[in-house]
């Protein structure tokens, strides 16, 4: 046949096998990527947000969450816009936005683990959560860490305190079905706003606040909490008997309190008469409150 045409058949061939090629590689991807571009067109939204509430709250009856959009997102992930979270219908909080990743080969095991991240009141939320899918409600562990959280901003400061306060929150948070919500806190760079006002103060700057504290069912314990700043330093413990109405919200708090020269000058003559009295030594005077948030008892003793 010759050089040319022994050169046109391998033309010829190398052709119909790169056509070959070329549909079996192509039709499969273009497969692929329809049926990706309709799942997520006709994601079903609306049943998946009333699924993973249902999920939350079949698990955990004090726990409801309110989704205001959602979508998939790929690696697979779900994106939730506008989450609120509610413990016994007090707002326990709210995000703009929480990417939620599953490890996909848990999926397969007896505990679903899950990762995932948001953003809200100025700050960020990362975490981990472990869904036992053998236990009777499919029950959750929840392993969370703030940064840079403004406190001002979280509702669920009201049903703890009628004070007003602010600052930088860093903490890591874990929920159990067993315990409730228990965490680590740091507050940083902030002010406290007395309603009512205490011994006639109207607020009190601090540096930082530390406390390990505990929220089961309607009870906030405080095991240990230690204020530093400029004008005092103290620390205590105690618990917060937690309700809708602040007179509802019965207090027992203990521990010692150490002015420092800045707030007795500041204090004067509504130094209580015990204080007034007194040359504190480095352990500072002890206190207790008790009563109702709205009317509460002081005693220095």
């Amino acid at each position: 046949m010759g050089i040319i045409g022994n050169s046109l058949i391998v033309i010829c061939l190398s052709y119909k096998i790169m056509q070959i090629f070329k549909s079996r590689i192509l039709w499969p991807i273009y497969i692929i990527c329809a049926a990706l571009f309709f799942f997520y067109i006709l994601f079903p939204s609306e049943t998946v947000k009333e699924y993973v509430a249902d999920q939350i709250r079949q698990a955990h009856p004090g726990l409801t969450v309110e989704i205001g959009r959602l979508k998939p997102g790929f690696p697979p992930a779900l994106k939730l816009y506008d989450v609120s979270v509610f413990h016994f219908g007090q707002t326990l909080a709210q995000m703009e936005n929480l990417n939620i990743s599953p490890n996909i080969l848990s999926l397969f095991l007896a505990t679903t683990h899950l990762s995932f991240k948001g953003t809200g009141y100025g700050g960020t939320l990362t975490g981990l959560v472990d869904i036992n899918k053998n236990s009777a409600n499919r029950e959750m562990t929840i392993d969370a860490d703030l940064t840079g959280i403004q406190v001002k901003e979280l509702e669920a400061l009201n049903a703890i305190t009628t004070h007003q306060i602010s600052g930088n929150l860093d903490a890591t948070m874990r929920f159990t079905p067993q315990q409730g919500l228990s965490g680590d806190l740091i507050l940083t760079d902030g002010q406290i706003e007395f309603s009512p006002p205490l011994l006639n103060q109207n607020t009190l700057p601090f540096n930082t606040i530390e406390a390990d504290v505990m929220l089961h069912n309607r009870s906030l314990i405080i095991s240990r909490c230690q204020i530093e700043g400029d004008q005092l330093g103290a620390h205590f413990s105690g618990s917060i008997k937690v309700s809708g109405r602040s007179a509802r919200k019965i207090l027992d708090l203990s521990g010692t309190v150490n002015p420092h020269a800045a707030l007795l000058a500041k204090l004067g003559k509504n130094l209580p008469q015990l204080l007034a009295g007194s040359n504190p030594d480095k352990q500072g005077f002890p206190f207790r409150i008790t009563g109702s948030m709205d009317s509460p008892e002081y005693s220095f003793n």
